[in-house]
Parts: C-alpha cells; sequence; structure tokens
C-alpha cells in the first residue's frame, strides 16, 4: 500500500471517531459555554445545547493532534514524510 493511501484510509477513519469525541466533549464543556455567553455576549447556548460554533471549535481543536498522530503513523514519525 502506498503511504498517500494509507493516509487516505486514515483519515477516513479518524474523523468519525474526532466528530464522536468533540460532540461529547462539547457537551461535557457546557460550564464552559454558559460563561462565555454570561462574561462575554456571545450566543453559545440555546434551548438545544451548544452553538454550531462550540462544536465546530472543538472538532477543530482535536482534529490538529489527531491528524499529527495519523501523520506520524503513517509516515514513521520521521520528520521529512518524502525522504
Amino acid at each position: 500500500m502506498t503511504r498517500g493511501f494509507k493516509l487516505a484510509l486514515g483519515v477516513l477513519a479518524t474523523v468519525p471517531v474526532v466528530l464522536f469525541v468533540a460532540f461529547w466533549v462539547t457537551i461535557f464543556l457546557v460550564p464552559l459555554w454558559r460563561w462565555i455567553e454570561r462574561d462575554f455576549g456571545i450566543e453559545a447556548i440555546g434551548h438545544s445545547g451548544p452553538a454550531e460554533w462550540c462544536f465546530f471549535l472543538v472538532f477543530a481543536v482535536l482534529m490538529g493532534p489527531a491528524l499529527y498522530g495519523l501523520r506520524r503513523v503513517v509516515f514513521g514519525g520521521r520528520a521529512n514524510p518524502r525522504a
């Protein structure tokens, strides 16, 4: 298998896992979202839970380390993946 194919498969496997984890982390951070809304006046909590931007923020924060770890696994931890 080529490295590119491994990376593509890894991303396809990583995204759903990170989506699941991001959903639950966003829910567990409800006290933080309420504090942000109360102190900064940014709409963060609605009647149905945290706002979309809260979820997207958590997803982006979790996706960075996940993709870095995937890169380390696929390319064997080398500094230059083309070498």
